[in-house]
């Protein structure tokens, strides 16, 4: 396997691309935050940690949702 490289690219909206790549390709997730109710305030650093945070979020659900595959 290559060596872990974490992915992060920020698109408009409060969503970013966040993912790696592996033997066999890129595996990438958008991740959105930003609700679009209210304008967000947050610093640009604090909403790359929130995407990160909800990508491990997605992380977990899919290793308990493939577990019970």
């Amino acid at each position: 396997m290559t060596d872990p490289k974490l992915i992060i690219k920020k698109r408009p909206r409060g969503e970013y691309e966040i993912g790696t790549f592996t033997e066999d390709g890129a595996i990438v997730a958008h991740v959105s935050v930003w609700d679009g109710k209210s304008l967000d305030t947050r610093t640009e650093d604090e909403r790359q940690d929130a995407a990160l945070a909800q990508a491990k979020r997605l992380l977990k659900a899919l290793e308990a949702t493939l577990a019970e595959a």
